[in-house]
């Protein structure tokens, strides 16, 4: 089915999935410039017998559209329009933890308690303000390209002013329903917390604390002990096994009182065993994971296909440090040139070939690799020619022990910025991101080491490819 060239007022530009209620697509909002996620629910479904979903579909609206915080997808706007019923949300650059952990992946204990302090930080605000989320799942959070998290999906969350879900109904995602859901009792937002900790655990273990048939897990969650995640990873401290088991406890007043204890004891744990407080944000190693592993779902689908084994991922003890054999400001030039492209993953990208390349033929070659069009691959390897770098046949040890006599290049060379230069990249910025491009191309241009470099860092920043070739096309208007 061909995707629509407008919803409303809003231009489509691509989509970004499919499932049972419509597409979520990746559009543009002409009135203020900026890039949304539209979000739609197909009119048959409005017409005909499942004025449930419609509901729902209206209540994510309402309920995530009172909610401002960096840690929830932010609401815009919703309408209807020929066939469709759409929700105007925040686009966000980023990947869902569900597509991560379709791949068997596994990430550093510190990433795991980073991404459970964000979602608990979130839910502490989103239960303040009255709701509760009630499907807190990884399929629901997103990891942001700068590691932070942010919560989707609002369409099931219960408001206290509505009444969407009476006592004596079950609603959620079975594997991550607390037991008072499935009973049908009265439920609050330590559902939410439940929910958080079947997340936990998972993170931990690789392992979903309850699995099967509904019938099966309805009986898991009631009534089974799951076993402490330590038992399935050696070495996890058992402070945070005390923290899963009442996180997951049956009866809701066994476990944490709110969001914000529960986030305090899992600090409190992790500062204990580790001597430092959580990150804040999410290792650049899990991103480049998480990123990876949703470019193998989106091919799959764009094929039809399931998708297949994951990426390599990335060791949780890799290093993204400079490789010693290779000179820094090389490998700074082939990051800005690689970031014009994928943006701020292109720093952990390149350390991570530039640990195995032999010669920059071949750290080129692994870094083409991340590219997904032939286009794209030829204007990275173009703009590195342009530079100066170019693929030479010696070694890059070589190259960093006698660079005088060397096959190598040299680093390009710093080559002035002038004022007219920021001045013509900031507007040419500003027509493709607004006021702020004015703080980017400053800030840009104090770390350039020549124009070349300042224009590939300044399009980093530029999501859609086609809104990034216009920048580029203005540039080239000297």
């Amino acid at each position: 089915m061909n995707a629509p060239r407008r919803l409303g007022k809003y231009e489509i530009l691509g989509v970004l999935g499919r499932g049972g209620m419509g597409t979520v697509y990746k559009a543009h909002d002409p009135s203020i410039d900026r890039s949304v996620a539209l979000k739609t629910i197909r009119r048959e479904l409005m017409e005909g017998g499942s004025a449930g979903m419609v509901e729902r579909f209206r209540n994510e609206a309402r309920a995530a559209g009172r909610l401002n915080h960096p840690g929830i997808v932010a609401i815009y706007d919703f309408g209807e329009d020929a066939d469709v019923a759409y929700i105007a949300m925040e686009y966000v650059d980023g990947c869902g933890l569900g597509q991560f952990m379709k791949h068997d992946a596994r990430m550093p204990i510190g990433d795991v308690v980073s991404i459970m302090v964000q979602l608990l930080e979130a839910l502490d605000y989103v239960h303040q303000r009255g709701v509760i989320h009630r499907d807190i799942k990884a399929a629901n959070l997103l990891i942001t390209g700068s590691g932070k998290l942010k919560i989707t999906d609002f369409g099931i969350a219960r408001i206290d002013t509505t009444n969407l879900t009476q006592v004596g109904s079950i609603i959620g995602t079975p594997n991550a329903m607390a037991p008072e859901q499935f009973l049908g009792l009265a439920v609050d937002h330590r559902a939410d917390l439940f929910a958080a900790g079947v997340v936990f655990y998972e993170l931990l273990t690789g392992k979903r604390p309850f699995s099967g048939s509904m019938d099966a897990m309805a009986y898991q969650v009631c009534n089974v002990l799951q076993p402490p995640p330590s038992s399935h990873v050696a070495g996890l401290s058992t402070l945070f096994d005390v923290i899963c088991a009442r996180a997951l406890a049956k009866r809701a007043d066994d476990r944490y009182a709110d969001a914000a204890a529960f986030r305090a004891a899992l600090s409190e744990a992790y500062e204990q065993t580790f001597r430092t407080p959580p990150s804040p944000v999410v290792s650049e190693e899990t991103v480049v994971m998480t990123a990876e592993a949703l470019r193998a779902s989106l091919a799959a689908m764009q094929q039809g296909q399931a998708a297949g084994p994951a990426a390599t991922p990335v060791p949780a003890t890799a290093a993204v440090g400079s490789p010693t054999q290779w000179q820094e400001d090389t490998l700074k030039t082939v990051e800005r040139q690689l970031a014009a492209y994928i943006g701020p993953l292109a720093r952990v990208i390149v350390r991570k070939a530039a640990n195995t390349a032999a010669d920059l033929g071949e750290l080129y070659s692994q870094i083409a690799d991340k590219l997904d069009t032939d286009e794209a691959r030829r204007g990275f390897r173009d703009g590195l020619t342009r530079l100066g770098l170019r693929s030479p046949a010696a070694s890059p040890t070589t190259a960093a022990s006698s660079p005088a006599t060397s096959a190598s290049p040299a680093p390009a060379t710093r080559v002035g910025v002038t004022a007219g230069d920021i001045e013509q990249a900031t507007r040419a910025l500003a027509r493709q991101l607004g006021p702020i491009a004015g703080v980017l191309v400053k800030k840009a241009a104090r770390d350039a080491a020549d124009l070349a470099a300042l224009h590939a860092t300044l399009a980093g920043h530029i999501d859609d490819a086609a809104a990034r070739s216009r920048f580029l096309a203005d540039l080239a208007k000297r």
